[in-house]
């Protein structure tokens, strides 16, 4: 069926109610069209997000009617189901190449009410770009991510002659090479004017692009601005904003609409916390994030005596010590997400004094040198009850500090829980194992932490990890017995991402995952750098996952020797997995994955 120009403009015109999908939705359930049923189920899961048995029921339902009619749901809009993302009814997202903008753009501008492009395969090309940007979709959509399209200054003079774009709200243009002139050239396009989302996350904008940006009238109504930068890249100093940029933003009182704000490794001192910290117009931030800087301890001080609406901080790597961290817990109370990682030993006990912070849901404190003295302080502290999410990488915590945490009533609504990097070992897995306070947990990262094939058995006996969608085991010796444990856990039937890297995994283990029937929704798999046989990688086109995969992850020694027969056997492979692009050399999704990992899921 083909919707009307009159729905899909409703619907455009409403994008955050309901009530548009679900009377087109009853008109067809009454004609007997599967549409309405699929449009009904998918706007009741964004309804009803934490209702785990509700959220399986609806999510295999929609699954299904998917599978029967997505692709003659698609027919009239030119696309094929791998480009497509569905949120509440609706093809919601679309990954296009320029080609394939060209060929569909006109049918989704009438025919869908698509929010979000993700444009690909731009290789730089300015002049592709501007011809996408001439595409009737572009007139319509809100969204234009072009994240890591090798794009150059250029790209900024195409946006400053564009026009059109009436629609656009959020500007994605992290991991490109914009430059500071590049960054001029965006300030000064007067069709980005409806701007309220910036990112140009790594794109070496330097002082100069920053004081053009925040200088443009045409930005004048962000609310979210990123424009920090990649460490792993390693820009010159003077490609990044520095004091000096941070300067520009404090001078820039017209911003007086922006609530999130990304500096991360920007080359930032305390002088530059000093300035955020007197700007009066971003004193009403409500998120920010300055990881990999270097504020120190008076700049800790000075962004919290003058941020305290801040609900979200991310200051990780900022030299902070003790002291720092203290003046940090101790002085925000409006806190539900909190990254203080790698800022030196002492994050416990800087935390022992924070009790307004009962409103913290996500705490991160990666590589901060906890052992297991602190991770019992952790447990104890009852003002941390209402952690959903735990990140706790790279410490130094064991047994028994894993045991005093796990057990503790306060991280009762866990949900995520992230051990990677600590020797928990054979008797940290057990203790998981019998700790009803993890009944809610989804998501457990747990590589590199000198797991053995019993401990992954223990851990897989659990009764209260029923929940789990998203399991580490990466960088553990648990061989072909660890994988075939994790084969017969028939309670793990939720699971759509297992990562198993380095894990010493042989022929056996991956045959005994690839039959077992409760992974058959497994969405990711990562396998790299396992001894891996062309028998073993054959195992896979017969998985009971094979149909449903999208990421799949098997960089090993026996495709790169024998490159003819590799090339061979990825053929036969990516016939049996519709949904994965397979190449010798890279293996990657062809759709990206849904948000919460699950097929189609709606966001």
């Amino acid at each position: 069926m083909t919707d009307s120009f009159e729905h899909i403009t409703a619907i455009r015109d409403q994008p955050e109610d309901d009530g548009p999908r679900l009377a087109l939705a009853n008109v067809l359930t009454q004609r007997g069209d599967p549409r309405g049923e699929f449009i009904d189920m998918q706007c009741a899961l964004v309804r009803y997000p934490d209702d785990v048995e509700v959220q399986d029921t609806l999510l295999a339902r929609t699954s299904d009617l998917l599978d029967e009619h997505e692709e003659a749901w698609l027919e009239p809009l030119g696309l094929k189901p791998q480009e497509v993302e569905w949120s509440r009814g609706f093809v919601d997202t679309v990954t296009l190449t320029p080609r394939r903008l060209e060929e569909v753009g006109h049918l989704l501008s009438r025919g869908a009410p698509v929010r979000t492009l993700s444009l690909r395969g731009l290789f730089g090309n300015a002049a592709w770009l501007e011809q996408a940007l001439a595409s009737p979709l572009l007139d319509v959509i809100t969204v234009l991510d072009l994240n890591g399209c090798d794009l150059r200054a250029d790209a900024g003079e195409v946006f400053a002659r564009a026009t059109g774009l009436s629609r656009l709200r959020e500007l994605h243009l992290r991991n490109n090479l914009l430059g500071f002139q590049g960054a001029r050239e965006l300030a000064s396009a007067t069709a980005l004017g409806a701007l309220t989302h910036l990112d140009l996350y790594d794109n070496a904008i330097s002082p100069g692009g920053m004081r053009g940006l925040v200088r443009s009238p045409h930005l004048a109504h962000l609310r979210e601005l990123h424009v920090g930068s990649q460490a792993a890249r390693g820009e010159q100093p003077d490609e990044l904003i520095g004091d000096g940029g941070v300067h520009e933003l404090a001078r820039a009182t017209h911003m007086t609409q922006l609530k999130v704000l990304g500096l991360e490794w920007s080359g930032i001192t305390f002088k530059g916390a000093q300035h955020l910290s007197s700007a009066r117009h971003l004193t009403g931030l409500r998120k920010l994030s300055i990881q990999g800087n270097s504020v120190w301890q008076s700049g800790a001080r000075a962004l919290v005596e003058r941020m305290p609406r801040l609900e979200a901080l991310n200051i990780e790597g900022n030299a902070l010590g003790v002291t720092g961290m203290r003046v940090v817990a101790s002085g925000m109370n409006q806190l539900t997400s909190l990254d203080m990682s790698d800022n030196g030993a002492g994050a416990a006990k800087a935390l022992l004094g924070a009790t307004q912070l009962t409103g913290l849901r996500e705490l991160r404190l990666g590589f901060n040198e906890l052992d297991d003295g602190a991770a019992s302080t952790l447990a104890s502290l009852a003002h941390l009850s209402g952690l959903t999410t735990l990140d706790l990488r790279g410490n130094a915590i064991r047994a028994r500090g894993t045991s005093a945490l796990v057990n503790a009533p306060s991280m009762a609504r866990l949900t995520s829980l992230d051990l990677s990097r600590n020797p928990i070992g054979r008797w940290g897995a057990e203790a998981l194992a019998t700790a009803p306070s993890l009944e809610l947990l989804s998501t457990l990262r747990l590589a590199e932490t000198a797991l053995d094939a019993h401990g992954v058995r223990a851990l897989l006996a659990s009764p209260h990890l029923h929940r789990l969608t998203e399991l580490d085991l990466g960088f553990n010796p648990i061989g072909d017995e660890g994988a075939m444990a994790l084969a017969e856990a028939n309670h793990l039937s939720r699971l759509h991402t297992l990562e198993l890297r380095e894990a010493g995994l042989g022929e056996a283990g991956v045959k005994a995952l690839a039959q077992a029937p409760h992974l058959s929704g497994l969405m990711a798999l990562l396998l790299h750098d396992n001894p891996l046989t062309e028998a073993a990688l054959r195992a896979l086109g017969t998985a009971t996952w094979s149909a449903s995969v999208q990421e799949l992850g098997l960089g090993c020694a026996w495709l790169h020797e024998r490159p003819a027969q590799a090339e061979a056997l990825l053929a036969e492979l990516s016939l049996a997995m519709p949904g994965v692009l397979l190449n010798a050399s890279v293996w990657r999704p062809r759709s990206r994955m849904r948000p919460g990992g699950r097929k189609r899921r709606a966001h």
